[in-house]
């Protein structure tokens, strides 16, 4: 489908900030035992959509106009694992030549109270989330300077406690060479049931680089040992982007009336409320049950309903069959090729999207409805 009359359900877009009063807040984040650096901490006013990321090597720059802020306004410095600091912006010190460093302080690391061995349920495992609806609907960043900006969905589940073991999203373009992001598993306790509370009690940050392509995302969330019993918010936060090019980072979305949808744009921004609209993010969860599964099958099922079958078909070209042409489902990340006959057999879902490619050919792109018998038909480029 043509890109130009897709319908974005989220664009995180900051303009470079301008003017005669600006000053470079910077410095170096340490952590204030250690005198290790804190990279990736979360810098900004609250509320006001400045905002910024610090670096690998912790080192941040935040254009700011402090004349434009009151003793009310307040610049934060937050991250997994550490205490948040706080700064009225008027107090805020200007350097110029140098990187004053800024001492985080670790928070004490508290244990999990939840023991999986103790719950007497009978582990299974499900499927949750949403998948995509078609190309017609997408969230993407635009403009590398939305550092902390996040695009997050609310997962409605059964409750019960529930471990997660896998993240799932679709990539539809990215024309950078990679793109940093950082995994955010919110509880819904905020304001209006917006995202507040961090469920990553591991200390440990969940990032994941998107290379230059189009397709499926997996990450194992095994490591962290995270748990939820109700509904939770997941989200993806930008944090460096690489190469030249700007960022214009497509994701796979869809309409949802059974959900809603978030984004900030940026660090400390505020969190803005899309209603009926779902990220296509899809998890694998570990679900403890009171009952004991009567097949393999229920054991392994989705919570969305949404059932896993084959299409199959021809790829011709001219009215004869093409062998060797790729095609792959940008929805699940399979691909497959057609044999000798320009047949091809694929697991797809409804409404997932298939990408159809061969040399010299034009690259196809359809989205699937209820047929299990798709035939297509190449152009040359």
């Amino acid at each position: 489908m043509n890109a130009k009359s897709s319908v974005s359900i989220a664009c995180l877009f900051l303009s470079t900030l301008c003017g005669h009063a600006q000053k470079d807040y910077k410095g170096v984040v340490i952590d204030a035992k250690t005198n290790e650096i804190v990279p990736y901490v979360n810098i900004g006013i609250v509320g006001k959509g400045i905002g910024t990321v610090s670096d690998e090597e912790g080192i941040f720059h935040l254009e700011i106009n402090p004349e434009k802020y009151t003793e009310k306004d307040t610049l934060i410095l937050s991250a997994l694992g550490y205490r948040t600091i706080k700064y009225a912006v008027p107090d805020l010190v200007f350097a110029f030549n140098e990187y004053p460093p800024v001492a985080m302080q670790p928070e004490l690391l508290e244990l999990n109270e939840v023991v999986v061995t103790n719950t007497g349920g009978f582990p299974v495992e499900k499927r949750i989330g949403y998948m995509s609806k078609g190309s017609k609907f997408f969230g993407y960043w635009s403009d590398n300077v939305a550092l902390g900006g996040e695009l997050a969905t609310k997962i409605k589940v059964k409750k019960g406690l529930r471990r997660l073991e896998q993240f799932n999203f679709d990539v539809m373009g990215n024309p950078s060479d990679s793109v940093l992001v950082r995994i955010n598993i919110y509880d819904q306790d905020g304001d209006r049931n917006f995202p507040l509370t961090n469920l990553n009690t591991s200390k440990k940050e969940i990032l994941y680089t998107i290379k230059k392509k189009r397709g499926n995302c997996e990450i194992d969330l095994d490591p962290f040992d995270i748990y939820v019993t109700d509904d939770f918010i997941i989200s993806l936060e930008l944090l460096k982007v690489y190469g030249t090019e700007k960022i214009n980072l497509i994701l796979a979305a869809s309409d949802n009336s059974y959900t809603d949808s978030y984004r900030k744009y940026a660090s400390q921004g505020a969190w803005e409320r899309l209603e009926d609209v779902a990220m296509a993010y899809s998890l694998v969860t570990t679900y403890y049950s009171k009952k004991r599964p009567k097949s393999k099958k229920e054991a392994q099922e989705r919570e969305t309903g949404i059932a896993a079958r084959n299409v199959s078909g021809f790829v011709f070209f001219a009215g004869r069959p093409q062998t060797n042409v790729k095609i792959t489902n940008v929805s699940t990340g399979g691909e497959v090729a057609t044999n000798e006959s320009g047949r091809y057999l694929i697991e797809a879902n409804p409404m997932d999207i298939l990408v159809y490619e061969a040399p010299g050919m034009k690259e196809l792109t359809i989205e699937l409805l209820e047929k299990t018998t798709v035939n297509v038909n190449l152009e040359r480029e």
